[in-house]
């Protein structure tokens, strides 16, 4: 029976993550399709007014875009997979339903209108959507609704670019940190229908187009590697820089409709000096079927194709790489909607390929000119790598999004130093340092034992009932009928502690050969626990069974003779409690920790 309700739940799941593959793979096309109608109408405009119009459009876009995201769905606002791993954090994989089809709407205009950002992040955050709605719709349980979340993250990537197995390893590394067993058949799933579907309509057809990697000595591997470690410097640039001006835009003083057509004014500025600066360079991009947008506007697609093509020269690839990390900046900072995996690929193809230029204009032994376009699609992974915090996404769906197997050596040393690089100096990714703004901490593929995150200093008392050593007993147990407590540190001058006082030892003491009543410093125990301010409550609890004492004082750590609080293991529930706040509010599963880890042991 058991095995029968098992089984009928898998393939229920399998069902629901096939159908949201499907609806994230029409999604896609229906996305690009409305970006494409978006486009046509804005165009007009820079048709009609000719340069001014690049001015114009953004800031147009940026207001429309306020007036959804303010009015209707905050949700929408930014670059989509940070709300995503809220929901699957915090609110067990659910999200409103109205949230994928404003942000759809939202990512549009603001793309359409020449903002600058991409579309995977809005599919994403569709597709996430869908999942989340049909396990609404079905009552489905938290796990499997958080399932069926990562199958609609998922999807939407892998229908983006062409790349099911990009797309699924995106939703595991990034969101979930990493899953084993049945939860991830259905994502996989769900990648490969979105792909197919979206090829169905689309054509199934390469994302990027670059010439065939050969490796001509393997010294040449050397110059990846530095290009990976630079890079990985770069991404955290790219991160602080992106929220650092995020911050300047919550500063700006007005109403939070006009903040956006602010962003899209600077935009303008940028874009328009982008136009005289191609212009200069003898810059043009490869657009193909694509409408026309001053380089660093738009997904900027164009860009990164002439960057593949080695048509771009080395001061375009600079300056461009620059005013595209600039204008994302205004766009999403501003309260724009798009994603930033796009910007990222435009700004490592942009450095990447001018490292390759210098390596290959300083030393043409080693680096053939050849291998320029290559530097240009490794540097695309490796920023990606260092900001996104997905080294295994970035290497197989670089592959798979240029069908060229081969790129696995330059990509392996590239994303792999950048990816180090990158976590020594920054702790959080572009998408959790988002969260961790607002307070949520995502910890992903780890469990924490709860104690651990307490510190004694947090939990104890610092004023407890103290006893002086020349009391009596009788006195002794009057204060306990008094405040109910059984255990006492003893202390003379100003709170130098010397021993402690435990009811038990007043029942079990005889009376002093005088007759008179044996006094706190005849009973006190001498030898017990001390613990500094900075101790964590798992450390006192293991000190505490370790030594068989269920007290403790927690001294000065410059004078270990000075009480400044006491602890006891009534204390360590207190504790426990507000761990398992804290915990919950920085984004842990509290459900997954153990027994053992609450101890610590």
């Amino acid at each position: 029976m058991l095995e029968n309700t098992q089984m009928s739940r898998q393939i229920k799941i399998y069902s629901l993550g096939a159908l949201v593959g499907v609806v994230s793979g029409l999604t896609a096309v229906l996305f690009r399709y409305l970006i494409t109608a978006v486009s046509s109408i804005f165009l007009m405009i820079p048709a009609t007014l000719g340069t001014l119009g690049w001015l114009v459009i953004p800031i147009i876009g940026g207001l429309i875009v306020a007036f959804i995201v303010v009015r209707f769905a905050p949700e929408a606002k930014g670059h989509g997979v940070p709300e995503v791993m809220e929901a699957y954090v915090l609110q067990g994989g659910k999200m409103r339903l109205r949230v994928p089809l404003l942000k759809s709407l939202a990512s549009a205009i603001c793309i359409g209108s020449g903002g600058s950002c991409g579309r995977e992040g809005p599919i994403a955050q569709i597709g996430a959507g869908v999942g989340s709605s049909l396990a609404a719709k079905f009552k489905l349980d938290k796990t499997d609704t958080k399932t069926l979340l990562l199958c609609g993250l998922s999807s939407g990537i892998a229908a983006t670019f062409n790349a099911p197995l990009g797309g699924a390893l995106f939703g595991i590394e990034i969101l979930a940190g990493g899953i084993l067993g049945f939860s991830i058949l259905p994502i996989i799933l769900a990648s490969v229908v979105a792909t197919a579907t979206a090829g169905f309509i689309l054509g199934d057809s390469v994302s990027f187009i670059v010439a065939g990697f050969t490796m001509g000595h393997p010294i040449e591997l050397v110059f990846y590697l530095i290009l990976g470690i630079i890079l990985g410097v770069a991404s955290v640039i790219w991160m602080r820089g992106f929220y650092f001006i995020e911050d300047m835009f919550e500063k700006i003083r007005v109403s939070p409709y006009a903040v956006p057509a602010i962003g899209g004014l600077l935009i303008g500025v940028l874009a328009i000096g982008t136009l005289y600066l191609e212009s200069a360079f003898g810059y043009s991009g490869a657009f193909g079927v694509q409408p026309f947008y001053p380089a660093i506007m738009g997904v900027g697609y164009a860009f990164i194709d002439a960057s593949l093509a080695g048509t771009v020269a080395l001061g375009a690839l600079i300056v461009f790489g620059i005013f595209k990390i600039l204008a994302t900046s205004f766009t999403l900072g501003s309260g724009g909607s798009g994603g930033v995996f796009a910007p990222t690929l435009f700004i490592g193809a942009a450095f990447g390929g001018a490292l390759g230029l210098v390596f290959s204009t300083l030393l043409p032994g080693l680096v053939p000119a050849s291998s320029v376009i290559t530097f240009a699609l490794v540097g695309m992974a490796a920023l990606f790598a260092g900001s996104g915090r997905a080294p295994i996404t970035c290497i197989v769906i670089m592959m798979e999004m240029t069908h060229d197997y081969f790129l696995i050596l330059p990509l392996m040393i590239a994303v792999s130093a950048s990816f180090f690089v990158s976590s020594l100096i920054e702790e959080e990714s572009i998408y959790t340092m988002k969260l961790s703004r607002r307070g949520i901490h995502i910890s992903r593929g780890t469990h924490i034992g709860a104690l651990k995150s307490i510190t004694v200093n947090e939990i104890m008392t610092e004023k407890p009932t103290v006893l002086s050593p020349d009391m009596t007993a009788s006195e002794v147990f009057k204060i306990i009928d008094e405040t109910h407590h059984t255990k006492f540190p003893v202390i003379v001058d100003e709170n130098r502690v010397i021993g402690i006082l435990i009811a038990e030892d007043l029942f079990h003491s005889k009376n002093r050969e005088d007759g008179k009543e044996n006094l706190v410093k005849d009973l006190m125990n001498q030898d017990f626990l001390h613990l500094l301010p900075g101790c964590t409550m798992d450390g006192a609890l293991q000190e505490m069974m370790r030594r068989d004492q269920g007290h403790a004082v927690v001294v000065d750590p410059i004078n270990p003779d000075m009480m400044i609080g006491y602890i006891t293991k009534a204390d360590v529930l207190k504790a426990y409690e507000v761990a398992i706040i804290r915990l919950q509010k920085s984004g842990l599963d509290v459900e997954d920790i153990t027994p053992a880890e609450i101890v610590g042991l």
